[in-house]
């Protein structure tokens, strides 16, 4: 057996299901080891959509991502989703090889730890072969205790030796143990149940920390009894969406309408949450509200701001049970009036008119969050067209997926592919601009060549809606930020997909029981305005001048 045998077995070992890849001189030996195990190789034709599409199979399936380039410019390709996946807190592994070491003037040799470390996640060079198959189990474990990112490196003509003999390695899962969930403790408990009864309005907000369903249930129950509104942050978001008193998503994202009511909150409860500055719209969308915050690690500061003013340390669940438990039963904002207007604030308004005639982005939304079923699996991107996007509120969070840290565009294809694989009996729907559509649209090769069930629906402005509105508030020439519209169903059809053009959305219905029907991967092609900025945009660049 050859080391690159050996360390393929030590994955498998792992029990990961799949494995996204491009292949190189530094990692091909080891993916077709790794093929002929019971782990399913995915491949790509793009390094950046391997380790993207781990990322979103990662985020979905609760388990760790695992992905291989080669070394080099392998791995320089990657260095736009490894920001991404680092500040998203994703499990993941990367194997990118090395270059040979018998051979330092060789032509892809780079040093690989410093790009990988700029991008905040861990470089671990394997080089002694009596460890590194303990390397690797190790490598996992601290990928699940701490939810980073690590990349491992193995050079491609050391993996070419045969392998010493060695004892059985322990597994991930037998070298970290789950913690037992922290409880909180009783004092900061009374402390914020005294604080709810105090409180007129309050709001619980759950992040991803909390979208267990006891955690889940253990909130709602929390807000039933406090009287308190609930809203989630945009990556839990839909995790209420089946709840009254729900006001969608917090911060930039949250509608007009519910940001009025936000506005008028005197305390917050974070539960399972960061408290992000985006999340409180820079502290703008509850400027009179103290904050509770329970979590495994609160803060009192976050990204610069003072994030909260009383820190509870325990579990999602236990803490807000114990909070539930310790508070008396108060009505708060749970009143028929104030379940008529969070109702309305997450009510997607009927917007068709624009300057151009052409179809406006909400009315689309709106129509889309009519068709698509709430057993298809939602994938949101970044750009623009995400605003409107993310104002799909009835779609349940278990279902639905976004990852927007780094502000990058061009990862929805590969999000979509990850997912698909995640879970295979659900039709994927991404939801993506047309600008990021295009900065990956070989994935659409992989989508078909892996028979993947995926509907991609593209929100298509002729232009990079962000840069072009932001151009045009400062009064300047949009002329590097607007391209014409691509035919994007004739380029679906040119991949093997089935394409269709939308300019009206009286077909869309039918359209979408269609691709249900089917098992073709699909591209929809959908015309939309490029006169209308998004609420946020307005807001952001004081422009007054646009629609």
């Amino acid at each position: 057996m050859r080391i690159y045998q050996a360390l393929a077995d030590a994955f498998n070992r792992e029990q990961i299901e799949c494995c996204f890849a491009l292949l190189g001189d530094a990692n091909m030996h080891w993916a077709g080891a790794l093929a002929q195990t019971e782990t399913r190789l995915i491949y790509t034709r793009h390094e950046h959509a391997a380790v993207a599409a781990a990322t979103a199979y990662a985020r979905a399936s609760g388990k760790v991502g695992v992905a291989t380039v080669t070394c080099g410019p392998g791995l320089t390709q990657i260095m736009t989703i490894l920001p991404i996946a680092v500040r998203a807190r994703i499990p993941l592994v990367v194997f990118a090889g090395e270059a040979p070491l018998n051979k330092p003037w060789y032509n892809q040799s780079i040093d690989q730890q410093p790009f990988v470390e700029a991008c905040g996640a861990e470089y671990r060079a394997l080089h002694n072969p009596k460890t590194m198959i303990a390397d690797v189990h190790h490598a996992f474990a601290d990928v699940k205790q701490t939810q980073r990112a690590i990349v491992i490196g193995v050079p491609f003509d050391l993996q070419q030796q045969p392998v010493e003999e060695q004892t059985k390695q322990l597994v991930s899962d037998e070298l970290f143990v789950t913690p037992s969930p922290l409880s909180p403790e009783s004092q900061s408990i009374q402390q914020a149940a005294d604080w709810i009864s105090k409180a007129a309005r309050p709001i619980v907000l759950a992040g991803l920390g909390a979208v267990t369903d006891n955690a889940k249930a253990a909130c709602i129950a929390l807000a039933e009894k406090s009287g308190a509104c609930l809203a989630t942050t945009l990556p839990a978001k839909g995790l209420f969406h089946d709840q009254s008193f729900c006001l969608g998503v917090a911060g930039g994202f949250a509608t007009e309408r519910a940001k009025e009511i936000f506005a008028d909150s005197d305390l917050v409860i974070g539960i399972g949450t960061r408290l992000a500055a985006h999340t409180f719209d820079s502290g703008n969308l509850t400027p009179n509200a103290k904050v509770i915050h329970i979590d495994n690690d609160p803060q009192e500061f976050v990204q610069g701001r003072k994030a909260s003013d009383l820190m509870i340390t325990a579990d999602s669940t236990l803490g807000a049970e114990a909070l539930h438990t310790s508070v008396a039963e108060q009505i708060g904002w749970r009143t028929e009036e104030m379940q008529t207007r969070t109702k309305a604030a997450i009510t997607l308004p009927d917007q068709h008119t624009t300057p151009d005639g052409m179809l406006h982005p909400m009315a689309v939304i709106k129509k889309l969050a009519e068709v698509i079923p709430p057993d298809c699996h939602i994938v949101n991107t970044s750009g623009h067209s995400a605003y409107y996007t993310a104002q799909m509120n009835h779609h349940p969070q278990s279902h639905y997926t976004v990852i927007r840290e780094f502000g990058a565009i061009g990862n929805g294809t590969s999000f979509a592919i990850g997912i698909a694989n995640a879970y295979p009996e659900r039709p994927v729907v991404l939801l993506d601009g047309d600008g990021s559509a295009l900065m990956h649209i070989q994935e659409l090769e992989t989508i078909v060549r892996h028979k993947l069930k995926i509907l991609i629906v593209v929100l298509n402005d002729g232009a990079y809606g962000s840069e072009v509105h932001k151009l045009r508030a400062d009064g300047v020439t949009d002329a590097g930020s607007v391209f014409g519209r691509p035919t994007f169903s004739s380029i679906g059809d040119g991949f093997g997909l089935c394409g269709k053009t939308f300019t009206q959305l009286d077909e869309v219905a039918a359209n979408m029981e269609e691709f249900l029907s089917t098992t073709t991967a699909t591209i929809w092609d959908i015309h939309i305005s490029d006169q209308i900025a998004s609420p946020q945009i307005l807001k952001a660049h004081n422009a007054a001048g646009l629609t």
